[in-house]
């Protein structure tokens, strides 16, 4: 068990890194990810150059830890969803909790979508953000049970678009009356097309 002093050096550890990934959200924001510089990040957090070298590497550790923030917020949002859904729902209902929460984390942390879908970003951070994003609609796909025949791959991969589409559609509202209405049109075009 932790003890009084260990639990307060881990809970300023953990505020000064989400202080860190914060400030480098903003940075990344405003400037860019190519025009940034990690003196704007150590400006915008108040942490020195080697509290963040000590808690993520460089520049691009950092754009990937901004990464991961996202995948985890996206992930508690969805197993919210399952829990509040109860007992074994329907493979379709299961599909559509996915992509309604899916989406909702988007809304709810559009800064950070806007600046990972910028397209200013790492060397080869959009081929890992598009393999662990196929990888995600896979697994949910997975419950519609479609084949694996060249129609089904097809599909699979019309499908994968479209929640990629309408992922940036969510992360670029500015009004969030449109959110749902991405939502429920996403999944009435997945239920048209998986039927």
């Amino acid at each position: 068990m932790a003890t009084p002093t260990q639990a307060r050096r881990w809970a300023k550890t953990g505020a000064t890194q989400q202080r860190i990934l914060d400030a480098a959200t903003e940075v990344f924001a405003t400037r860019g990810f190519t025009a940034a510089t990690m003196a704007d990040v150590v400006a915008g957090s108040g942490a020195s150059v080697g509290s963040i070298y000590h808690h993520f590497g460089g520049k691009n550790e950092l754009f990937l830890a901004i990464f991961e923030q996202m995948a985890t917020a996206v992930d508690r949002r969805i197993e919210e969803a399952m829990r509040q859904a109860g007992e074994a729902p329907a493979p379709r209902r299961v599909f559509e909790l996915h992509v309604r929460a899916y989406l909702e984390a988007m809304w709810e942390n559009r800064r950070l979508a806007r600046v990972l879908t910028s397209g200013d970003t790492p060397p080869g951070f959009e081929v890992a953000r598009r393999d662990r994003m196929q990888a995600a609609f896979r697994r949910w796909m997975a419950v519609l049970g479609l084949d694996t025949s060249v129609r089904g791959q097809l599909l699979s991969r019309v499908l994968v678009a479209t929640m990629a589409e309408s992922s940036l559609m969510v992360a670029g509202c500015d009004d969030p009356d449109e959110v749902p209405a991405i939502t429920d049109a996403t999944i009435e075009w997945i239920g048209r097309l998986t039927e």
